[in-house]
């Protein structure tokens, strides 16, 4: 569990931490990150004795979505190599969210973009009340792909529609509210000490009971979405080479409004990471 770059990992009995490990750029996501991911939850598959995952982010936030030098190198690819790409992180959302573990998110800071399917793939959910979100694609002309499938098995249809139109942020205690997370916590201290005591009553209880009933709410809230999903990659990669895309990304490095903007409010600001 130690040749990672951009991940990192400690053992706790039945339980292993898992930290997105990008500090510097708010854990945002890349190819690199995406692959160790994915590699990490396939190699704990093989181990039994684990039971638990947490994921947790380094710094100042748990994953400010996808970072800036990979989309800009996306958007300069071809529709086959953004295919690839695109057929990756939905591989990565798959693996998660099929894992025989369960698997808990803790939350702080920015979670943008792609970082809220990290947590909505997350069977559990639970971060500080003062944390960001934002389902911030439409912003730049892209659109909510990938995660989508995932933020419906949380999210209301009509608040995620709004959500997702809007672009516009919201805390711990709405997400809440929205069904991504399942409590929120004014400190770091209470949220541990809730985590450490609800582990201790998931261990406490059978592992094949609450592996065999994981797979069966997962089939049961995902089978309708099984051949829609297979087209989800090519989608992406399709949005991301359109002249929409092109011209949200654009505006949003040189921190101008797009060509679409037809209000004074709601322009870019300071956001580093915004998918």
């Amino acid at each position: 569990m130690d040749n990672y770059q951009t991940i990192r990992a400690a053992l706790d009995g039945p339980i292993v931490n898992l930290w997105l490990s990008r500090p510097e750029v708010h854990n945002a996501l890349n190819n690199k990150m995406i692959y160790e991911i994915s590699s990490f939850f396939l190699k704990l598959e093989e181990m039994n004795e684990i039971r638990f995952v947490v994921i947790r982010g380094d710094g100042k936030s748990f994953c400010s979505g996808a970072d800036l030098q990979w989309m800009k190198n996306a958007f300069s690819l071809d529709k086959e190599v953004n295919l690839k790409e695109s057929e990756e992180l939905s591989r990565m959302f798959n693996i998660i969210f099929h894992s025989s573990k369960i698997v808990i998110a803790l939350v702080h800071g920015n979670v943008f973009g792609g970082g809220n399917g990290l947590v909505a793939v997350c069977d559990l959910a639970y971060g500080l009340s003062n944390s960001r979100f934002s389902l911030s694609e439409t912003r730049i002309g892209m659109a909510a792909a990938t995660i989508t499938p995932y933020l419906l098995q949380k999210i209301r249809t009509a608040d995620l529609k709004e959500l997702i139109f809007s672009a516009r942020s919201f805390n711990g205690d709405e997400a809440v509210k929205y069904g991504l997370m399942n409590h929120s916590f004014s400190s770091s201290e209470t949220l541990d000490y809730y985590l450490s005591g609800l582990l201790i009553q998931m261990e406490a209880n059978g592992r094949e009971a609450i592996a065999a009933s994981k797979r069966l709410i997962n089939r049961l809230t995902m089978q309708s979405m099984i051949e829609e999903m297979k087209h989800i990659p090519g989608l992406l990669a399709q949005i991301r080479v359109s002249s929409e895309a092109q011209e949200g990304f654009s505006a949003f490095l040189e921190k101008r409004k797009t060509n679409w903007h037809i209000s004074d409010e709601a322009g870019f600001g300071n956001e580093e990471h915004i998918l």
